[in-house]
């Protein structure tokens, strides 16, 4: 009789002789992913001309994004790099940004304005694709293409910036807890949420704000060739529709992502039906488990690393 120790001892075996076998198979799709580069989604085009569709979905951020709190991010590093080498492919004839974004981070915004008006100058033609939402962050990097096409219902717009802050200094008094800090000079701490901000520290962040405020407003007067003056009315971050902002000049054409493939197709000169190729470089392990092991890790860094501020976002 066999005893009830070999047969776990079978089980433990055979469990681990599949985990490994699993490991294996994966490894090898894993490699298979990374070398096959970007996914072409099918059609034809002439001479093997092509346009690439880049996705930029939820909050722009810094680094290489993933999934927050909030939901998808979108990492600047990653769609720069995505967009450079849609640039730089001598066969990809335009780019489509399919954005569906209600904003975030200014810097990371004007990363990727910055790489669309290089690919532009590179002799891509960048054709902007808003969603549902193309609002603040998402509206800096679309008025960076040729041209922008939204759905009637799309929101867009939200031209600004906003620093927010939370204070609870008079929370912590009222249980009696306080606060030591010891700084090297004045406005080190400016933001602190552990005590009120002084009319001094408010100058400082205001003129900042307007700084990238301007900065903003100067890319959609270069991209949409428009008075500074018609911009500042509509840059107080109200929001409009897709019809609303073709009839205010922030948008070209209303249509849906197809029109978008169409209209970019007919601006480089792609005769007959497109070819489209979707670039999304993402690792190994996020294709195959998600990002939720990537971002519990990152979660964890970041929880020992909290200061308590929050940074400067374009509003949305």
């Amino acid at each position: 009789m066999v005893s009830i120790k070999v047969v776990m001892e079978n089980r433990r075996n055979a469990i681990a002789l599949l985990i490994l076998g699993f490991c294996l198979i994966s490894l090898v799709l894993g490699i298979v992913i990374i070398a096959r580069g970007p996914f072409d989604m099918g059609g034809i085009g002439v001479g093997g001309d092509k346009i690439a569709i880049i996705n930029i979905e939820g909050a722009i951020v810094g680094g290489e994004g993933g999934f927050g709190i909030f939901g998808a991010e979108s990492g600047a590093d990653d769609i720069a790099r995505q967009i450079k080498l849609a640039g730089e492919d001598s066969s990809i004839k335009a780019i489509i940004l399919r954005i569906n974004s209600p904003g975030g981070s200014a810097a990371a915004s004007q990363e990727l304005h910055t790489e669309v008006c290089k690919a532009r100058e590179n002799g891509k033609i960048v054709v902007a694709s808003m969603s549902d939402i193309a609002t603040s962050g998402g509206y800096y990097v679309a008025c960076g293409a040729d041209k922008i096409v939204a759905n009637p219902g799309t929101i867009t717009g939200s031209i600004g910036v906003i620093f927010s802050q939370l204070q609870y200094s008079e929370l912590l008094e009222r249980y009696g807890i306080r606060a030591n800090v010891i700084k090297s000079g004045e406005y080190k701490d400016i933001g602190s949420p552990l005590r009120n901000m002084t009319v001094e520290e408010r100058q400082i962040l205001q003129e900042m704000i307007d700084d990238i405020y301007f900065q903003f407003v100067h890319a959609v007067v270069e991209g949409r060739q428009m008075n500074e003056s018609e911009v500042l009315e509509l840059a107080d971050g109200r929001i409009f529709t897709g019809r609303q902002a073709k009839e205010l000049g922030l948008v070209d054409e209303l249509g849906n992502f197809q029109d978008a493939i169409d209209l970019a197709a007919e601006l480089a000169g792609i005769e007959g039906k497109p070819r489209v190729v979707g670039y999304e470089r993402r690792s190994f392990f996020e294709q195959f488990f998600g990002v939720f092991a990537r971002e519990l890790g990152r979660g964890i860094a970041e929880t020992f690393l909290e200061t308590g501020k929050q940074p400067v976002g374009l509003s949305s």
